[in-house]
């Protein structure tokens, strides 16, 4: 038997939250180094903050990587290009149905909780999949970015599942 392996992965657009958040960590550092001035005391409050300021921006900067094979789907997120951390692992036999997101086979599932792994970019019709997760065992609407040598292995394992764009 052949085993499938095949990889993606999708840079997140940074959301005005996040720009947000970053703005105003630099000003909080820079409000940390003007009070200075009036206690050296701080200065050490304000290297600190540089420091850890330094240490937690590349954080900012995520990426969503999924792994398929033989039939598991894996979802990772890379933290400032450096650190995994891993999300969700599920079996697509499992799942009710794999499609983009604007099928007709999906309609029936809209109401589910979405889990959104994908790059937030508009121009990019993410693929869903319905499946139940065995931890909570709630039903739930994935959403990720798979290529296109993804999507045809994940169809050559469940072609009844996997709807081609």
């Amino acid at each position: 038997m052949e085993q499938s392996y095949v990889e993606a992965s999708v840079k997140k657009k940074k959301t005005w939250k996040v720009i947000a958040l970053q703005i105003g960590l630099v000003i909080g550092v820079l409000l940390l180094f003007s009070l200075t001035l009036y206690s050296r005391l701080l200065l050490i409050f304000g290297l600190g903050g540089a420091v850890l300021l330094f240490w937690y921006w590349p954080r900012f900067n995520e990426e969503w990587e999924y792994i398929f094979c033989d039939g598991q789907l894996d979802f990772d997120v890379i933290l400032g290009g450096e650190q995994r951390k891993h999300r969700l692992r599920l079996e697509i036999e499992n799942a009710d149905v794999v499609a983009p997101l604007n099928s007709s086979r999906i309609d029936g599932y809209r109401h589910l909780e979405v889990r959104d792994y994908t790059s937030l970019y508009d121009e990019v019709v993410p693929y869903a999949i319905a499946t139940r997760l065995s931890d909570q065992g709630e039903k739930v609407l994935i959403l990720f970015e798979p290529n296109e040598e993804m999507v045809t292995a994940m169809h050559a394992k469940c072609p009844n599942l996997v709807e081609k764009q």
